[in-house]
């Protein structure tokens, strides 16, 4: 296929999250229809997609989805058991630096290759010392999620970390994310593009009930200081607002006490492409990375 007939494709994104998958289909730089499928009761566990048929043929029912290969598919996927390294190695190029970091990953973190698919990206050389970016997703996480797209008549072709998605959305290369569900939250906050952490939290109780927002801002709180007594010279985070998006952002950010709780504001972000309703565009933050990670690559 040649690239002009490559860039008229539409894109759709897929985000499977505990208690619904949302959907986004559109073109470069612009999303046509979105959709949320209501999943049920442990479809979703522990990041697994436990029965991916189910969740395919409830994607196939819903009002405008385009389950076909034709499209290219993105596909987003949780934190859960996810592991982050950042490696300061030697400057080398070509395979040399490939074999460099493959060694180091191997030595740093031995397990990882037998439990999950890794990936890495340098990203600025400083000194001499290029910085490399690693992440290990859990195998089953990653191929159940795979499993429930293609169960859904998709052929994904590139997937990403929700949290990471969602900070692409907004725009802002120094960021602090709070992505925000009913039973979960994932927290990263961003240097220079980079995740500098990622947390995944289970909310412990349901979101009526005040204890669930007390524990949003003690997580919150508790990621925000562990960052500010690891970097103590980064004086950037400090001010930066807490950006909420997700299913339950507009309810989460509400929560009484959030800015005493972590020394921060709180802000609803606009996304870099439109979402209609708008009222519910930080829902679909995630998507929206998503639909632009290839604009952005």
């Amino acid at each position: 296929m040649n690239m002009r007939a490559l860039l008229r494709q539409p894109i759709l994104t897929l985000a499977v999250h505990d208690l619904e998958a949302r959907w986004t289909i559109g073109g470069r730089g612009r999303i046509r229809r979105c959709g949320r499928v209501p999943l049920a009761d442990e479809l979703v566990d522990d990041g697994v997609v436990r029965d991916p048929a189910a969740v395919g043929a409830a994607l196939r029912a819903s009002p405008g989805f385009r389950g076909s290969s034709r499209v290219q598919a993105v596909v987003a996927l949780p934190a859960q058991r996810s592991v982050f390294r950042q490696l300061e190695l030697p400057a080398l190029r070509g395979k040399q630096f490939d074999e460099l970091v493959a060694r180091e990953i191997r030595r740093e973190m031995p397990m990882l290759a037998d439990n999950a698919y890794v990936s890495w990206k340098r990203t600025v050389d400083i000194d001499g010392k290029a910085q490399v970016f690693v992440v290990g997703v859990a195998r089953d996480v990653l191929d159940s999620h795979l499993a429930a797209a293609r169960e859904a008549g998709l052929q994904p072709y590139a997937v990403d970390l929700r949290v990471i998605a969602a900070a692409r959305a907004v725009a802002q290369a120094d960021c602090i994310i709070a992505h925000t569900e009913p039973n979960e939250l994932e927290i990263g906050i961003f240097r220079d593009g980079v995740p500098a952490i990622v947390r995944h939290v289970v909310m412990a109780t349901a979101m009526d009930d005040p204890a669930w927002h007390a524990q949003l801002g003690e997580e919150l709180a508790r990621t925000l200081k562990f960052y500010r007594d690891s970097h103590r010279d980064d004086a950037v985070v400090t001010r930066l607002p807490i950006s909420f998006v997700g299913g339950v952002a507009q309810r989460a950010i509400l929560s009484e006490g959030l800015t005493a709780a972590t020394g921060h504001d709180v802000a609803l972000p606009p996304l870099q492409l439109a979402i209609e309703p708008a009222e519910q565009a930080s829902s679909f933050a995630t998507n929206v990375g998503l639909a632009i990670k290839e604009l952005a690559a």
